[in-house]
Parts: C-alpha cells; structure tokens; sequence
C-alpha cells in the first residue's frame, strides 16, 4: 500500500514513481478541468485584444493516467500540450470566426500499454486542428459551419483528457427568456484519442454507407437552478436516441437546500440499422442534499435488457457515469451513495474533496442472454482551483482515484488520474 498525504491506494501503477512530483503538485492545487476550447459568443469587454480586435485563446494542459484494470492489462501514459487559437470580434455584429489548435505530446508512455486515450492507440502524439469555424449571428439566432463544439447530452466534447472531442458540423442556436434551443446536421467527429475526423456512423460501428447525425435539442430554465432538457439525436440509418431529463431545486433553509433529478432515454436502431436492430432504454433518478460546504447524494439507475445504451459521440450522460464505468450494461440496476466538501467555509478556499461508492447488478450478456458478474467502483476526488484575485487565477489541478471490483475478476482494477490545467491570462 503506498500513501500520498492522506489518501492511500492499494498500488501504484508501474512508472508513476517518476512522475510523483506532478502527482503530489495535483494534491496540492486541484482543481475540475477546465472548460474546453472555444465556442461563438462576445469577446469579453475587458479582456486582452490583439490588433484588429482578436481574442488569443491559449490553455496548457498536463495529464498523467495510470491504470491497471480487472483482468490485469495496464495502460499509462502522461502527456502535455492543451490548446491555442484566436477568436475574432463580431464583424458588423453578424460574421465571426474561429480558430484553434488542440496537441498532445507524449513525455511518458510504454509501448505495449496503451488504451489511456491521452494519446493515439499505439501512443503516439497528437496535434490537430480542432476547430475552424465561421458563426452568423441573425435575428438573434446564431449559425456556425464547420469545425467546433458541440455540447449535449449524448454528443459533447467529452473533455476528461488531454483535448475534446470536436465535430464537423452545421449547427443553429439561439434562447427566448428561460428556454435555450439548438440543433443541426453533423457529418463527422474527431475523438478525444486522434486527429481524424472520421463519419458519424462509423465511428458508431456502422459498416453502411457513411451518414451524418440530425440532432436538436431544447433546455427551459426556472428557479435559478432547476431546468428541464429535451434532446433528439437521429443517426441516419443507425441508431436514435432521446433524452429527457429534469433538475427540480427545493429551499429547505438558507443553510439547507434539496436538488432532486430524475432522466429517461431510450434508443433504437433505425433506417438501414447498420449495428444491428435494437431497442433498448435507460433511465435515473437522484437526489442532493447541501447543507453549507456539505453534500450528500443517492442515485439509482436501471438499463433496458435489449442492449447496453449506445454512447460513440462523447460522454455517457447517465447521473453514474464513473471513472471506470457507466453501469449502463444491458439490464444493469445500479444505486450509488455520495458526498462532497467544500472547503473554502471551513478556511481553505478553492479546495473541494468528493467521494462516491457505486454498484451495480443483473447484468446480462444482450447477444447470449447469459448473466454476467456483479461490480461495484468507488472513486475519490480531491480538486484545488486558485481564486480569481490570485496572481496564479486560471490554474488549477485534479487528483482522482478510483477502485473496480467484479466478482470473479482476477484483482481489483485500479485508475489514478493527475491533471493541471492552466488558462493563460493574457
């Protein structure tokens, strides 16, 4: 067993010792990652402009990941790089455009233990151009064509790496009071892990002739924090999925307040159904309760035995979506316990700590019908952001760890993550 302040894990995955300076670094300034890359909107008024009013965009970005999964096979390797690019002004308050570079390169990696996804499969480095688009603002309603972020349920940037996802696509948004809309038609997506940008239905293991995703979705606002959300993805001749979900914020005291939640999204295949024909479902339901810098949470969630719920475009949106798994395996019943501290109340501002204990059952094999073993995951967070009037704002950092355990397994299966993000303030 080895310890790193107070926090103790069963091993150490094989090369971390080296790199326990940035491992100790990320224990002492963490911090969530940071929003990734960039998307159409106003340049802030006080920030730094370069001649001709453009908005330079640069974040540098470090990542160790170390794992050692159930069946023994390990993956590791540590990176750095993040992103840099430019924004322009609104042109006539109706033409912007965007530009930005995304690259990851290797400092850390063993050949044969690939598959952490902060580098290419055979871990090698990457540098691609992520985003070159040109938004229109019209009527209240923005358009942006090519490159960029796309951000929902089901289709999203998943920015738990070195760089996000990014999609080619057309896309329309805009809001009216509370409720905020958007949609379009997306060809292809580059995944987190390479720089091709590859069609959407083969990225979702479509073997047809090569078609694009029809999305839209819709959010309604009320009560500062409390929204519902309504999405559609159709990927032409694949697969559909819907997504709904609620947030519904309840005041208990001043010091004390309740957030429960509750998400269904079934999904089936359609059109030439080039995975295969399907139809299966997923739903959750959670519960918050704060109390000053103290958060406790319970969740379950179920999935429909036709299939495990299909996720190629980015993140699982299911409430448990852990580190090492979504607990979203064809019949899988799932509940979970959680809790969070924030420490900037009790003398340490920035410093927030989370912990959350999952499990999950009755899971069955879709294809053969057979069952398969119980797992639970329990995962640990520990997250430091630097305050905006610091000379060091726009630095922060992330230590997680988490632990799988299946019954029949070979060990328990083991993941560290370390990461520094740094927003330069130009």
């Amino acid at each position: 067993m080895a310890c790193i302040g107070e926090l103790c894990i069963e091993r150490l995955p094989r090369g971390l010792p080296a790199l326990l300076p940035l491992v100790v670094l990320a224990a002492s300034i963490a911090g969530p990652a940071s929003a990734q890359g960039i998307y159409p909107g106003d340049l802030s008024k006080d920030g730094y402009k370069l001649p001709g009013g453009f908005e330079p965009v640069v974040h540098l970005r470090t990542y160790y990941f170390g794992q050692d999964n159930t069946s023994h096979v390990e993956s590791e390797a540590w990176a750095l790089g993040g992103w840099a690019g430019l924004r322009s002004p609104w042109w006539g308050d109706v033409l912007q455009l965007g530009l930005l570079g995304y690259t990851s390169q290797k400092l850390w990696g063993p050949d044969d233990e690939g598959g952490t996804r902060l580098l290419t499969s055979t871990q090698g480095s990457i540098t691609v151009l992520g985003e070159a688009f040109a938004a229109l603002r019209l009527a209240d309603q923005t358009i942006t064509a090519y490159r960029q972020l796309v951000n929902r349920p089901f289709i999203n940037p998943q920015d738990n790496r070195m760089i996000p996802n990014t999609v080619e696509a057309y896309t329309l948004s805009g809001d009216s009071g509370p409720l905020s809309y958007t949609g379009g038609y997306l060809t292809k997506i580059k995944l987190r892990d390479t720089d091709k940008f590859r069609w959407m239905s083969e990225v979702a293991g479509g073997t047809g002739e090569h078609r694009g995703v029809v999305y839209a979705g819709a959010t309604y606002r009320f009560d500062k924090t409390g929204y519902v959300r309504l999405d559609e993805q159709y990927g032409i001749d694949v697969f559909n999925s819907l997504y709904a979900d609620v947030r519904y914020p309840v005041s208990i005291d001043e010091q004390t307040g309740l957030m429960l939640g509750a998400q269904y999204y079934p999904q089936k295949a359609v059109g030439d159904k080039q995975i295969g024909s399907f139809s299966t479902w997923g739903y959750g339901l959670q519960a918050s309760l704060t109390r000053g810098p103290f958060g406790a949470q319970v969740y379950w969630t179920q999935t429909g035995s036709g299939r495990d719920t299909l996720n190629p475009f980015g993140d699982h949106p299911s409430y448990l979506n852990l580190m090492q798994v979504a607990f979203n395996t064809a019949g899988e019943k799932a509940w979970a316990l959680g809790g969070t501290v924030d420490f900037g109340p009790l003398g340490a501002p920035g410093l927030t700590a989370a912990a959350i204990y999952a499990s999950g059952s009755d899971r069955v094999n879709f294809s053969a019908g057979t069952p398969l073993a119980d797992r639970d995951e329990t995962d640990v967070r520990l997250d430091y952001s630097f305050p905006k009037t610091s000379a060091l704002k726009g630095l922060s950092a992330t230590l997680r760890y988490s632990w799988l355990r299946q019954d029949g397994a070979a060990q328990t299966g083991t993941q560290l993550r370390a990461y520094v993000n740094y927003d330069v303030a130009f």
